[in-house]
């Protein structure tokens, strides 16, 4: 039988009303009007903490002559001003915050796509923020059936993917034995597994390409492991790669979805329906509009995913566009969640690429590689794909002839590339020099090729 939600409501020094957590069990299954109407009252709280709390915030609404309680409607809130990641650099670092730095108990730095090159992003969180993050990963758990029974293997680079620990609070909040194993080698990830009977695997779709491969080569085949189901984030799962890793592992694949100027993952995740990433509106306000236009797009239409936090205290964002290309589906579930759903992310709206799980955009490449050596005439970026995901990337750079080298002869001015670029970037990459006609047409992504590996033929 379905019960009625309740939380209680305290009044914090500015007088608006806080709501306290609410029961994880109701608020998955809330009828479609309900969600709505908890969405909305969120909102305002939202609005009157960003108005009072954030001046980017609330000059905006003073240019629109608009106050929080204007807001009855959404149409109403569509009327304010998108936030890009660019209005969150230009207020580094806490020109954002709608706390004070003492009640901020976790910073996250969200870092441009090379390095220390542009202004990063700051995120705090106060104590409430992270209990909010812990829930949601908890209930990503729980809708696949993840217990205290499981043994969670959890196999992500931490300093690539900060948002992996929250994997392990998940794990052991629902008293489930944890297993992290962090960077060690394939070979010994798979050692592990078996040593350990781990239930669960917790990783991003390139290592796990990685650890079927690896499987493969020592002979074994993912029915001789435990595992019951395997979760990957941070990076979009595509249905070649979900199907290369459950013929591989031979057990069912789910992906997570997260961004990381908010919490990455915890937004949305498959329940074992696989028919899209079940939304935590609860916490996040959803829009679809047009990637150039802005407008609303149709129901059942792509269009670029703008979110709004709901509770968060530390650093509320309205309207966020997160330059990612997905479906609204808001039909019933078979799972019996009500929760809308996103497909997985189709694609960017601007340059951004994977490698390996590392993002980095070609321009800000293309700028790095020109303040090394200004006689550059033109680059690309050839990306080589294996299920969808980015393994390797090669760098063709095309010079004047009649210049000399910045560094040396011809091959130590290589070296010496490759060293830059493997600093920037935290991975190493082919660096080539070619003439300048010998460079491949760029494709869709500015200066950019991508070319795709023959599939590996798996075991039957």
């Amino acid at each position: 039988m379905f019960r009625e939600p309740t939380w209680e409501k305290t009044i914090d020094t500015n007088g608006k009303g806080r709501e306290k957590a609410m029961s994880r069990t109701n608020v998955e299954f809330l009828p479609r009007d309900a969600v709505h109407q908890l969405q909305m009252e969120r909102l305002q709280m939202t609005l009157n903490r960003a108005y009072f709390n954030v001046d980017f915030y609330r000059q905006r609404m003073d240019n629109l002559k608009i106050l929080p309680e204007d807001v009855a409607l959404l149409n109403d809130f569509r009327a304010f001003p998108f936030t890009t990641r660019q209005d969150l650099a230009d207020h580094y670092p806490y020109g954002l915050f709608a706390e004070p730095l003492k009640s901020i108990v976790r910073l996250k730095i969200s870092t441009p796509g090379l390095g220390d090159r542009g202004k990063p992003v700051v995120i705090g969180f106060t104590r409430h923020d992270v209990a909010m993050w812990q829930d949601l990963m908890v209930r990503l758990f729980q809708q696949l059936g993840i217990t205290d029974r499981d043994i969670v293997q959890v196999a992500f680079n931490f300093s690539l993917f900060p948002g992996a620990f929250t994997f392990n609070h998940a794990a052991e909040l629902i008293g489930a034995t944890l297993a992290p194993s962090a960077t060690i080698s394939a070979t010994m990830q798979l050692q592990i597994m078996q040593d350990f009977r781990s239930t669960v695997l917790a990783t991003s779709s390139a290592f796990a390409l990685h650890m079927v491969e690896t499987m493969e080569r020592l002979g074994f085949t993912g029915a001789e492991l435990n595992l019951r189901l395997v979760m990957l984030g941070p990076d979009p799962l595509w249905e070649e790669t979900r199907e290369r890793l459950e013929n591989g592992f031979r057990v069912p694949v789910y992906g997570l979805y997260g961004v990381a100027e908010m919490v990455e993952p915890g937004i949305a995740g498959e329940c074992s329906a696989k028919d899209g990433l079940h939304l935590a509106e609860d916490q996040f306000l959803v829009e679809i509009v047009h990637p150039v236009t802005g407008e609303p797009v149709p129901r059942g239409q792509e269009g670029e995913l703008v979110l709004t936090t709901l509770t968060a205290e530390a650093y509320p964002l309205l309207r966020y566009r997160t330059g990612d290309i997905t479906v609204l589906k808001e039909s019933p579930c078979s799972c019996g969640r009500s929760l809308a759903r996103i497909t997985p992310v189709l694609r960017r709206t601007d340059n951004r690429v994977s490698i390996r799980g590392i993002s980095l955009y070609p321009e800000n490449v293309e700028e790095f590689l020109t303040s090394l050596d200004p006689d550059l005439q033109d680059i690309r970026l050839v990306i080589t794909t294996s299920y969808g995901i980015g393994e390797h990337l090669e760098i063709l750079l095309a010079r004047d002839p009649a210049r000399p080298f910045p560094e040396g002869n011809r091959s130590q001015y290589l070296d010496s590339m490759r060293s830059h670029v493997r600093r920037a970037l935290g991975f190493g990459t082919k660096v080539q020099l070619v003439d300048f006609e010998r460079l491949p047409k760029e494709g869709l992504i500015y200066k950019t090729v991508f070319r795709t590996l023959p599939p590996l033929s798996s075991p039957e």
